[in-house]
């Protein structure tokens, strides 16, 4: 599944790499990363965090921000882009957006919402402007929670659950700034994607976290500006003339408008007094607080169609089920019925042994099956609706349907595979059933057995 990101990143010319995981998978994937030399351009750092199952994807942003000097890529290793959508498209949506969002989003077109699909999410976008307006948070279920202040923002939003989230996003540098400050902020998806699209129309928010997300001006000489060390200048008397037309009146005059009072704000009182060092500076902070009120917090967001090829996230299951499925349905498969393994001497004569296919040809295999190279399938076999990984071995009489075999998988003979998951090094022994079931990696099937529904994990043994 790696390899999927790991060639969009070297498609779009993004070079270094972070890739983070959990401190019980760090031999594993120091093995893949460091052993492939599949991407040779890419520079790949990989880090490993505690194995907490309180920690959120945005405790783990905080946890590597030092490692992490410019805008970045969140990219999750189960997104499967169509070969259509290319990550550079979305970069350049990103950085030629005149706004310059925080963070710009990638959604796609779900398919048929089925049992046991991703859930239906309700977005509301306003499509003109690309702006992601509104992401629901969790705990919110059905309700959504219309302000006065977001119809002003967006006045032209659309709710709709056509499209799932990718979990693909493109950040600026400063939110790892505001995840430093707001540490309540656990998880990307349900926590701070809702939390920045909120404070795109809350006045309040911005004025407290908009200068840390879209920093404005000089603060340091803004803060000079501001100080009171030089004696106050002595205060001067201004005139002011009053010209008055024809036909105004003055203030006291009857037929003057009296207008109602309103109390004098702080900006009005600054700019009435006169002008020295402490008030003029005063007036500039001022200034600067409403600028900050003012500072504007984009969220955007691009849409992958479906039109242009199906994208699909493998997080489950289910959908890693669904995601083979469809590599079988983008087009036909002829298995290399050709091909043999490499012919051997007999021993004791110089006459060389018969050459053995891969592929039996007396093996049925259909043409919406997928196997992989240095697959052995002996006679008698039947794939149907399958893929079959690298360096299995199938033995005679098998039955497989439906299933999916990952890599170094050995099925014996007489066995029967209906809608299988089977992982790596699994050994299905002779005359085994299983149906619907899945199987951690290096599980043996014992010979005989009848699986239904089942995860079947490895097994442990206490020490005596």
């Amino acid at each position: 599944m790696l390899n999927y990101p790991l060639a969009w990143l070297d498609a779009a010319g993004v070079s270094d790499i972070l890739i983070v995981c959990p401190s019980s998978h760090r031999s594993l994937m120091s093995h893949f990363v460091y052993s492939s030399a599949e991407f040779p351009s890419l520079r790949i750092t990989l880090q490993t965090i505690d194995d907490e199952e309180s920690m959120g994807t945005a405790d783990v942003l905080r946890e590597i921000s030092s490692s992490i000097q410019a805008d970045f890529i969140v990219l999750p290793c189960d997104f499967i882009p169509p070969p259509n959508l290319t990550l550079s498209s979305l970069l350049d949506a990103h950085r030629m957006d005149a706004d310059g969002p925080i963070l710009t989003s990638l959604l796609y077109e779900r398919g048929e919402i089925t049992k046991d699909g991703p859930l239906p999410l309700l977005v509301g976008l306003e499509e003109k402007s690309r702006t992601l307006v509104h992401v629901p948070v969790e705990e919110s279920g059905d309700d959504v929670n219309l302000r006065m202040s977001m119809l002003w923002k967006a006045p032209s939003i659309r709710f709709t659950t056509r499209y799932l989230e990718s979990h693909v996003y493109v950040f600026r540098r400063t939110v790892l700034d505001l995840l430093a400050e707001r540490t309540d902020l656990s998880s990307i998806k349900e926590e701070l994607i809702p939390w920045l699209c909120r404070t795109q129309y809350r006045v309040a928010a911005r004025r407290k976290y908009g200068s840390i997300l879209k920093p404005i001006g000089n603060t340091q000489a803004l803060a000079l500006e501001h100080s009171t060390v030089q004696p106050a200048a002595k205060p001067t008397r201004h005139y002011a003339k009053k010209k008055l037309d024809a036909g105004d009146a003055g203030a006291d005059s009857p037929g003057a408008l009296q207008s109602p009072k309103s109390p004098p704000t702080a900006m009005s009182i600054a700019s009435s007094l006169p002008t020295s060092p402490r008030i003029g500076g005063l007036q500039k902070l001022l200034e600067h607080e409403e600028n900050k009120a003012n500072i504007d917090i984009r969220c955007a967001f691009v849409v992958h169609k479906m039109e242009n090829g199906t994208a699909v996230r493998a997080n489950t299951m289910k959908t890693y089920f669904d995601a083979n499925r469809l590599c079988l349905h983008e087009g036909s498969y002829q298995p290399p019925r050709e091909q043999y393994q490499p012919q051997q001497t007999i021993p004791g004569s110089t006459q060389p042994a018969e050459r053995e296919y891969w592929i039996d040809p007396k093996a049925q295999i259909s043409t919406d099956s997928l196997v992989g190279p240095s697959t052995k399938v002996s006679e008698r076999t039947s794939i149907k609706k399958s893929v079959i990984g690298s360096h299995c071995v199938i033995g005679r009489n098998v039955r497989i349907s439906g299933c999916i075999l990952m890599d170094h998988v050995v099925v014996k003979d007489g066995a029967k595979l209906d809608g299988c998951i089977l992982s790596r090094h699994t050994v299905v022994e002779e005359k085994c059933s299983a149906k619907e079931s899945e199987t951690a990696t290096g599980v043996t099937l014992a010979a005989g057995g009848d699986y239904k529904n089942e995860r079947v994990e490895q097994l442990e043994y206490d020490e005596d």
